[in-house]
């Protein structure tokens, strides 16, 4: 066999039929429900400075090429 390149697609799951599905598999009503046990004193009680997210599977592509190309 040769060393044939593996690819994982992007897959977002913020489809509204698809998070109900995923929420109704563990049990969960909303996505909030899903952090209730983690400890108030672990959660972090400010806003993040995140940059505005990637939506679309080209554009992390080329995202992420951009990153690698720079080292």
């Amino acid at each position: 066999m040769g060393n044939k390149e593996v690819v994982y697609p992007y897959i977002p799951n913020s489809v509204p039929e698809i998070k109900a599905e995923m929420l109704k598999a563990v049990g969960a009503k909303d996505e909030m429900e899903l952090y209730e046990e983690i400890p108030e004193n672990l959660k972090l009680k400010r806003a993040l400075n995140l940059p505005e997210p990637i939506l679309d599977e080209y554009s992390i592509k080329c995202h992420v090429e951009n990153i690698l190309a720079k080292k």
